[in-house]
């Protein structure tokens, strides 16, 4: 604010020695010089900034060009003169403010593609890292080619959902439900019970979350509580300051048992990127997976 009224009076001061060095406002239309100042306030300051101008341009005109007292008889033409004055100066300010608007949009626009463009890039460098790290596994020890196929589908669907989910970067946050709801939509619903406030996640916790997801439910579904006829999985959520806790728990399905060796999945099932701790708990009552993901400061409403 100080800079900006150090600006409006510097522009009063360079109009006023500009016209005192030309005529000394001798050959009338004492404002002539302060109009520039009152578009550039408009333009560059704000309209506030530029009525100030105005009123300092009547003020220094009065006192620097037209010193003394105002005969009675120049009253009628020295008020036309300010009323015709103060139209061209509505005019001045509501023009300067309208471009102002416009430019300050334009440039909000100029910013806003270029973030577009930086997200879209990571989040298409992440995405070529992931397909990279899963095609690069190679099938399991025997896993034929066929079943390696499905799993990879699988999974870059689900990829494909999350980044569909955050419109390749336009929104800054996800809802944690919509994103649960996307992850299992493949799977059904009733056999998931699924429960927790209303939160926002960081974009970054987005698709590693639907990735994990979507690697939990497909091995429930193969090996632990949706394979067999009673099984169910339970999900909730909690918020933890500023992250959120995840806890997925199988039940009612085949004992389980740890694997011996890693698969493809593995990599989705670790911390990475907004996922930040996966925690495997191989109860012989069902899964049970702890994550925390990065969410926003603020709750959904």
């Amino acid at each position: 604010m100080a800079t900006k009224l150090a600006l409006t009076v510097l522009g009063l001061i360079l109009a006023t020695l500009v016209r005192w060095v030309l005529d000394r406002g001798v050959y009338g239309v004492p404002f002539l010089t302060f109009f520039p100042v009152i578009l550039l306030a408009a333009l560059a300051l704000g309209s506030r900034y530029a009525v100030l101008a105005a009123v300092g341009a009547v003020v220094l005109a009065r006192i620097m060009f037209e010193p003394g007292p105002i005969r009675l008889a120049e009253l009628p033409v020295q008020a036309a003169i300010l009323l015709l004055y103060a139209a061209v100066v509505a005019l001045i300010v509501a023009t300067g403010h309208f471009v102002r608007l416009i430019l300050i949009e334009n440039q909000r626009h100029i910013d806003l593609a270029e973030s577009f463009n930086t997200e879209l890039q990571h989040r298409a460098k992440n995405s070529l890292q992931v397909l990279r790290g899963l095609i690069g596994r190679g099938p399991s020890p025997g896993e034929d080619a066929a079943e390696f196929h499905a799993k990879l589908i699988g999974r870059m669907e689900a990829l494909a959902r999350a980044n569909e989910l955050l419109r390749y970067g336009s929104a800054e946050s996800a809802d944690l439900a919509g994103l649960v709801g996307t992850a299992l939509a493949p799977f059904g619903s009733a056999r998931f019970h699924c429960s927790g406030p209303d939160c926002l996640l960081h974009k970054a916790a987005a698709m590693p979350l639907v990735m994990a997801l979507h690697e939990l439910a497909t091995n429930a579904l193969k090996y632990g509580a949706l394979s067999a006829d009673g099984g169910s999985v339970v999900l909730v959520w909690r918020r933890a300051g500023h992250a959120v806790v995840l806890e997925w728990r199988e039940c009612g399905g085949p004992p389980v048992t740890e694997p011996t060796a890693r698969g493809m999945g593995t990599r989705l099932l670790r911390p990475h990127g907004g996922l930040s701790a996966v925690v495997l708990d191989w109860d012989p009552a069902g899964l049970v997976c702890r994550m925390e993901v990065t969410a926003e400061a603020t709750e959904s409403s």
